[in-house]
């Protein structure tokens, strides 16, 4: 690519990262950067005619992907970056063994369908296909579409008076009919 190619191709994927990022609530690190790191934090780089998605540790290579396609590099990033958000999620509400995993799955599912169905269906693909036709936990991989989110209820009782803390955070929560 030449120089002001590259940076126009780095300026899309910016402005798609920001956007993307900002529909599902990612913040910090969590959002994927062009800026290495390290620790074996992924990041992205934009030259040569090639995006790459990357990361190293001490300078050694971990991985590395490259691609010509914008989307195909976008899809790797927010793989990844809906991993540690998952985790917290299924984490604050105290899910143990199985249904830990399968909240944490349901979850990724949720916002990977939010930016793009096609992303969350080659995830639950990819992840089936890693687990294999006999793994224990294939069973917990989840339906897409996922379930909507909605607002959780506001506890029943009086509401807070002036200068008190509130008594409720309000956090999304799937639908009660649905699964985790």
């Amino acid at each position: 690519m030449p120089t002001t190619e590259a940076a126009r191709m780095r300026q899309h994927l910016e402005t798609e990262i920001a956007r993307l990022g900002a529909a599902i609530g990612l913040k910090g690190r969590d959002v994927p950067t062009f800026v290495n790191h390290d620790g074996a934090h992924p990041f992205i780089s934009v030259g040569n005619g090639v995006l790459a998605y990357l990361a190293l540790e001490r300078g050694a290579l971990c991985f590395e992907h490259t691609t010509r396609d914008p989307d195909e590099l976008l899809f790797w990033a927010f793989r990844d970056a809906t991993a540690l958000p998952a985790l917290a999620w299924a984490n604050e509400r105290q899910y143990t063994g199985d249904g830990h995993l399968a909240a944490r799955w349901q979850r990724r599912a949720v916002l990977l369908h939010t930016l793009d169905p096609a992303w969350a269906r080659r995830w639950r693909d990819e992840l089936a296909e890693t687990l294999g036709p006999e793994h224990e936990h294939r069973h917990l991989l989840p339906a897409l579409p996922p379930p909507p989110l909605v607002p959780d209820p506001a506890p029943p009782g009086p509401p807070a008076g002036p200068g008190s803390r509130p008594a409720h955070r309000r956090r999304w929560w799937h639908r009660p009919d649905a699964s985790p």
